[in-house]
């Protein structure tokens, strides 16, 4: 009995459920590689996270290794030169809705359109495995994101009062259609 059940939880021959193809792509004349994350990645990511947000971190090591081997989610990294320099996670589970976890970008990196690449590979991903839309919340004093999300088209859907526990911002819960 025990053999059948690791048989399901994890069959020979596993063909990964959400698969992505690793690519080059040039941003502000720096060359990066864009790739599916592997646990691998879990320091890359906690030093990413501690850079850009306040302490203390949204998520410890423990869920972050869990999520990125999490076969219902897709997380890819950015890299350059070998080091991870940002990331996107999305939780891919409820077939109606594809929900983005976390999305964090290296200071030194931001406003050069990685936010922009992240969210375009994620709409086509998801549209490609038919879901019909996609969400995500956003710290409402984060007025950068806020506008890159509106600029995709994500609406407010809901504000979750003191949602997040560093800092007891609100968030906006936005969604949109895809």
């Amino acid at each position: 009995m025990l053999r059948k059940f690791k048989e399901t939880l994890w069959p020979t021959g596993h063909v990964d459920k959400y698969p992505f193809e690793q690519q080059s792509v040039s941003i502000d004349g720096r060359n990066f590689i864009l790739r599916k994350s592997d646990p691998n990645d879990t320091g890359s990511f906690m030093s990413i996270q501690e850079t850009v947000y306040p302490k203390p971190v949204p998520w410890p090591a423990d869920i972050v290794d869990m999520e990125l081997r999490n076969k219902n989610a897709l997380y890819l990294s950015l890299v350059e030169n070998d080091a991870c320099v940002a990331f996107i996670g999305v939780s891919l589970k409820n077939k109606n809705e594809a929900h983005i976890t976390n999305i964090a970008v290296m200071p030194d990196l931001q406003h050069l359109g990685i936010g922009h690449l992240f969210l375009n590979q994620v709409f086509d991903y998801c549209r490609k495995y038919e879901f019909s839309s996609l969400s995500l919340e956003a710290d409402i004093e984060n007025e950068s994101a806020i506008s890159l999300y509106r600029a995709f088209g994500f609406k407010t859907r809901t504000i979750h009062e003191k949602y997040y526990f560093r800092n007891h911002h609100d968030a906006l819960e936005m969604v949109v259609d895809l």
